[in-house]
């Protein structure tokens, strides 16, 4: 075998190593945002803190609404939006998957890490606000014609985050 020639077993390895990296990124950008939303908090008080975390949803959400129409998505399409959205979940190590509803989508979160990482700290089950705004400032910057209905959350204690996609 040659030296550029990888055996299935090496292969294997180096495939599980990039998913422990991954995991590992998805933890450090979790306590990135954490130290960023304390230090808010230290400086302008919880207040603050909140009204930045929204904030900072918010630009998250245009910029994942403008990515999605750069890369040629369809502005009515709500198959592909909440495909897209429930993908961009995926990859932040959340537990994700969609289904049809008549005319509508949902995007169904049964695990997600925000839930774990708020709680390490200190701010357990306040998850769900920044989400949300997330999932609807996302919707929007797509088209004004979406409309994004949460119908359950985790930290709400329910068993799972719904998120309602519709065309309004």
């Amino acid at each position: 075998m040659s030296t550029t020639e990888k055996s299935g077993a090496d292969l294997e390895k180096a495939l599980a190593r990039k998913e422990r990296d991954w995991q590992s990124m998805i933890r450090i950008t979790h306590d990135f945002f954490h130290a960023w939303r304390k230090s808010v908090k230290d400086k302008h008080g919880e207040a603050a803190a909140k009204e930045m975390e929204l904030a900072f949803w918010e630009n998250v959400g245009v910029g994942t609404g403008e990515m999605y129409l750069k890369r040629g998505g369809k502005p009515e399409d709500l198959e592909q939006i909440a495909f897209t959205m429930q993908r961009a979940s995926d990859v932040m190590g959340e537990t994700a998957h969609m289904n049809k509803d008549g005319q509508d989508v949902l995007v169904v979160h049964t695990a997600c890490p925000w839930m774990d990482s708020f709680r390490a700290a200190g701010l357990p089950n306040q998850c769900g606000e920044g989400c949300d705004r997330w999932f609807q400032v996302a919707a929007q910057t797509i088209s004004p014609k979406v409309r994004v209905v949460t119908e359950s959350q985790l930290p709400n204690g329910d068993s799972k985050c719904t998120r309602r996609f519709q065309l309004c």
